[in-house]
Order: structure tokens, then C-alpha cells, then sequence
């Protein structure tokens, strides 16, 4: 799953994690500010507790976590040019060997949310 979530003290974030248990019982997600580089959208795709299951865990399948990254990243940007998207999910997003399929979406609009600051937010990990 993939989400795009306006924190009130931080701003627009960007989620990953593996549907399922994972995620929905133990909050399994990771996130990263907005924008990304390519190298946080890779980063994110890794970051999960689960994320493994995307590699080929137990001799399975291996996903493309490329097309993946590639999805995180665009979304990101995204995120970043419409100030008015306050949340985005993409649940599920099926991970293939080869590209993803995205079943459902959903987006809720609204006014930009104006901060007092406008700095760089980072995540410090």
C-alpha cells in the first residue's frame, strides 16, 4: 500500500508498506517527507519490516521493486506540485515481477494548508 498523508506539524509525507497483517496490526510503514529523491522512493520500498517478502523471501518470486520506487516517486512528485491533495491511497498495489497494478484509489482534496514555516522538512532516521 501506498499513502500520501498531510501531518498538521510536518506537512506531506509519503508511506509504503506490505498490505495485510503487517501493516494493519503492527502499523508496519514506512515514511519519507516530501519530495523525494530516487533515492528515498528505493530506500522506502526497503524500509518495511516486511519488505522482504518483496525480494524473494523463501525462495519466492522477487517483485519489481524498481517499478515500485519508480511509483513512490512519481507520487511524491506528484504530492508536491498539487498542494491540494491532503491524502492519497493506493491499496491494494499488487507487486509483480514484472510492473505493479494498482486496484484502488482514492484522493481527497482540499485547500493548501498554510505552515508557518516554510523551511526543508527532513525526517531524521
Amino acid at each position: 500500500m501506498v499513502e500520501v498523508a498531510d501531518d498538521p506539524s510536518f506537512g506531506l509525507v509519503l508511506g509504503f508498506g506490505l498490505a495485510g497483517v503487517a501493516t494493519e496490526l503492527l502499523g508496519d510503514m514506512a515514511w519519507r517527507a516530501i519530495p523525494v529523491t530516487d533515492v528515498d522512493a528505493a530506500d522506502l520500498v526497503r524500509a518495511p519490516l516486511a519488505a522482504p517478502m518483496l525480494l524473494g523471501h523463501r525462495g519466492a518470486t522477487p517483485a519489481d521493486v524498481d517499478a515500485l520506487a519508480d511509483l513512490l516517486l512519481r507520487l511524491g512528485m506528484l504530492a508536491d506540485d498539487v498542494p491540494e491533495i491532503r491524502h492519497l491511497a493506493l491499496r491494494p498495489v499488487l507487486a509483480r515481477a514484472h510492473g505493479f497494478a494498482v486496484l484502488h484509489a482514492t484522493v481527497r482534496l482540499g485547500p493548501p494548508v498554510s505552515r508557518p514555516d516554510h523551511g526543508p522538512r527532513r525526517l531524521l532516521l
